[in-house]
């Protein structure tokens, strides 16, 4: 059994390490095409798992997709993902990277989906500019105690963005303290 659990998270990292070198050698509009089409996908899922993002996402001032993936080994913990912000006001998309590390125990290897929901315009900003560092917590429900606003399923991370999330497939177990931060890619923007 351990060895098994072994060649998983090995398995894991390499499949990572691959999708990486991979995604480099994409030019920027082929990156945005699949940044896009991925974007599609992670909405479709969130509109199947919790329907009512579909009117959520629509009444937002704006709305970020981000796919990403994990690796949980030990004491440390590596997720990454990517993803599109898009202005529901103005049209304007936003291409952007996800970091986040977490220290704690930590074991095992899983991809999921985020969705965001920006409400106001001060939120945006602070969205697109990179400026949106969070720690990972989980709740039913949220309520951001300032507009009477909540959003069933999803955590309030920051004054006026939400976020759901759904996990597609792997296991982690975490106990840990986690940190993340969104950026727009400099190449694609």
């Amino acid at each position: 059994m351990r060895k098994k659990f072994f060649q998983f998270i090995v398995f894991a990292l390499a499949l990572m390490m691959t999708s990486s070198i991979c995604a480099a050698k994409e030019t920027p509009d082929q990156l945005r095409t699949k940044l896009n089409d991925m974007s599609k996908q992670v909405l479709t899922r969130m509109y199947e798992k919790y329907p009512e993002t579909n009117a959520a996402v629509r009444n937002s001032y704006a709305y970020c997709t981000i796919s990403a993936s994990g690796v949980k080994l030990g004491l440390f913990g590596d997720d990454h993902g990517r993803g599109v912000v898009v202005n529901n006001d103005t049209g304007k998309r936003i291409y952007v990277k996800m970091k986040e590390a977490s220290v704690g125990v930590n074991f095992g290897a899983k991809e999921y989906d985020l969705l965001f929901l920006i409400t106001n315009k001060a939120a945006w900003e602070r969205f697109i500019s990179g400026n949106i560092k969070f720690g990972s917590e989980v709740s039913a429900q949220a309520s951001d105690g300032v507009t009477g606003g909540t959003f069933a399923n999803a955590t309030i991370i920051a004054n006026g963005v939400w976020v759901y999330q759904l996990d597609k497939k792997g296991l982690a177990v975490e106990l840990s303290f986690k940190g993340a931060k969104i950026s727009p890619y400099k190449n694609l923007n």
